[in-house]
């Protein structure tokens, strides 16, 4: 090399340096993130929002399940845990589109929610609407105190 000149080794020789790869993964990253990911390469289920309330008679669960159809809604209730699982498809074929913000997710979903009462659910009563499913679970009779007789016996 004369004066003056100056050639990087890694230039002459086509090598990327540690700067040129990062920015060739953020630029690769962002253009990965303009499309729509598959629910499947991430969370298995996503988790509805939901609010749990009481009163002197009942347990009232309302979840958030904006686009579910009913049809495609699960509720069961086991050792006084309610399961609320689903699905929500995404809505029609639509074309390919870049994304600036994904937050709505799609696929099944599931949420497991301990009650903070002794429920009958066999009594239980779900509504859907407007994207609300609300579950009506009547608490169970409390039992009165029950006396246990000691034996004393020396």
């Amino acid at each position: 090399m004369k004066g003056g000149e100056s050639m990087d080794i890694k230039q002459e020789m086509g090598m990327a340096g540690p700067d040129d790869i990062q920015r060739e993964m953020e630029r690769f990253f962002e253009h990965l993130g303009r499309w729509k990911r598959p629910v499947f390469f991430f969370e298995k289920a996503w988790k509805p929002l939901c609010d749990v309330s009481e009163t002197t008679l009942e347990v009232v669960v309302t979840a958030d399940l904006a686009g579910v159809s009913a049809e495609n809604i699960n509720i069961e209730v086991l050792n006084n845990i309610l399961y609320i699982r689903g699905i929500r498809r995404e809505p029609g074929s639509a074309p390919r589109r870049n994304y600036h913000l994904m937050e709505i997710s799609y696929g099944t979903f599931e949420r497991e929610i301990p009650l903070p009462s002794k429920v009958d659910a066999g009594e239980a009563r779900a509504t859907y609407d407007e994207g609300f499913l609300e579950i009506r679970l009547p608490k169970t009779a409390k039992e009165p105190p029950k006396e246990v007789d000691i034996d004393v016996s020396a």
